[in-house]
């Protein structure tokens, strides 16, 4: 995959936002911190009132790291090949950076009187922040990204009568390890909800959405994407739940392409207007082409194999 020649207003549209955040933190830092008291109100209740007193300074480093990390980020996808991906990532490093950095900016302001109070359109205007600072980096990486073709295999050459088949198995230790500590977490959120309450119910739903979340994301973990006389399949090894199934009479053609999760708005199994993706890597993925339109779309390493098995089934199919 080329890339596209980034020029200078689009290399300061991606590091840009995330260094003036990094700035606006030292330099209300330095400027207002000195006069902060001790105690600080850190917390403020629906109607603006301050409801949590504490130190200003854990938030402000914690905000701080969050911001050089975003900056640091941003430097590094300037020299990525798959920006699409690195806009994805920034798109959601920088609205942290930019959400937690001027929420603390405006907890330094407030703070400067005795009674601080917290008025609702801080609240909009911190929001608006992390937002602003987040989709000019990542419109500069997406309009410079480089197009992604997609490549049409020739069928394998069998005999009409052969029975073609393909099989491949996808893992990715990323979403087993997010599925586990979903599903920790809930048990874990559950009992403390119980014993610091004893309400049941609150505790069965605390931590019943965890781990419901967990367990979706651990059948995503390992799938087994299968092509034969029936079609197209992609299931879960664990649970044997089918993720994909496409009859070999609704697909059009096939192929493959480099995919990009930034193509897809991120990983996992991803819906679009394009069609429907199982998303655990950058790299080829068996793109199969329905009729009527819309798509479904593999990452999987043998994925030109998978497109030329494929096409020997179309082309049966097509003899018939």
């Amino acid at each position: 995959m080329t890339t596209r020649t980034m020029g200078t207003g689009a290399r300061l549209a991606v590091v840009g936002p995330s260094a003036a955040v990094a700035v606006a933190l030292v330099v209300t830092a330095l400027v207002l911190g000195p006069a902060l008291p001790a105690r600080v109100a850190t917390h403020f209740g629906a109607d603006g009132v301050a409801d949590a007193w504490g130190s200003p300074w854990p938030f402000f480093w914690g905000s701080l790291v969050v911001a050089l990390v975003a900056a640091g980020l941003a430097v590094v996808a300037l020299g990525r090949s798959d920006r699409r991906t690195w806009a994805t990532l920034l798109l959601v490093a920088n609205l942290l950076s930019g959400s937690v950095a001027t929420a603390w900016i405006a907890e330094a302001i407030v703070n400067r009187v005795d009674d601080p109070t917290f008025p609702v359109w801080w609240a909009v205007l911190t929001l608006a922040v992390g937002v602003a600072v987040a989709v000019l980096p990542t419109i500069a990486l997406v309009r410079t990204a480089a197009p992604v073709p997609a490549h049409d295999v020739p069928p394998l050459d069998v005999p009409t009568d052969a029975r073609v088949a393909w099989r491949a198995r996808v893992s990715s230790p990323w979403f087993a390890g997010i599925g586990v500590v979903l599903v920790v977490g809930g048990v874990v959120a559950a009992w403390a909800t119980a014993s610091a309450s004893a309400d049941i119910g609150a505790a069965a739903v605390s931590g019943g959405l965890l781990v419901l979340a967990g367990i979706a994301v651990a059948v995503l973990a390992r799938v087994e994407c299968t092509v034969d006389r029936r079609g197209l399949r992609l299931t879960s090894t664990w649970t044997r739940i089918p993720l994909v199934r496409v009859p070999l009479e609704r697909i059009e053609s096939c192929g493959w392409e480099q995919v990009s999760p930034g193509q897809w708005g991120g990983w996992g199994y991803r819906i679009s207007g394009r069609g429907v993706a199982y998303v655990v890597r950058s790299g080829p993925g068996l793109v199969v082409r329905l009729r009527g339109g819309g798509a479904r779309v593999v990452t999987v390493a043998d994925a030109e194999r998978g497109a030329a098995a494929l096409g020997a089934l179309l082309a049966a199919r097509g003899h018939a």
